[in-house]
């Protein structure tokens, strides 16, 4: 289907922060995705390159102590995330001999590019995720494929909040928050 159809369905369901009742996310949009304030960290990337401001803001948000990102991950990308907390790089997650080992228990981002990940092995690695686990997959509506991955790994039972914002999909793992689905315009 068309990119701009694709696009035009999206933000005609999706919602801002005045459509959202979950604290949790309400906070996540309103300080995090719609927040400017923290234009110091972002000169360093181009005016025009809003995913790589968005991936900025995230990882400042959450300060993430921990950030797995797959090798695939674009360099601007890769040094948006790093902007806090250390960053280590995995080729596939079915190289991993344990992923309980790969996530500590202190907030962490993993980055997966689903081109090059099996859809059970990312259902694995949900079980070792915990409540400030945050998995950031790109281009969830690149193709039909990716976005049926995506509809697939959100319907999953480790995962409690997902997120999507059309180039983006966001899940969560908070354990205390029922299972609900997010369309965020950003």
């Amino acid at each position: 289907m068309n990119q701009l159809l694709l696009y035009l369905r999206f933000l005609w369901h999706s919602k801002n922060e005045h459509g959202v009742h979950s604290p949790f996310v309400f906070d996540l949009i309103t300080n995090c995705f719609y927040d400017r304030s923290r234009q110091a960290a972002l000169q360093q990337f181009p005016k025009n390159d809003s995913k790589s401001h968005f991936l900025a803001r995230l990882g400042l948000y959450f300060k993430y102590n921990q950030s797995y990102l797959a090798m695939s991950i674009p360099p601007v990308f890769e040094r948006a995330l790093s902007l806090h907390g250390s960053v280590e790089k995995f080729n596939t997650i079915e190289n991993l001999k344990d992923p309980s080992n790969l996530i500590s228990k202190t907030p962490s981002l993993i980055y997966l590019d689903t081109d090059s990940m099996n859809t059970d092995a990312v259902l694995g690695l949900f079980k070792a995720c915990h409540r400030d686990s945050l998995v950031l997959i790109p281009s969830i509506r690149k193709s039909k494929a990716h976005y049926k991955n995506w509809n697939e790994l959100k319907s999953s039972t480790n995962v409690s909040v997902s997120i999507d914002t059309f180039y983006w999909g966001l899940l969560f793992f908070r354990t205390e928050q029922p299972k609900e689905h997010f369309t965020i315009r950003l």
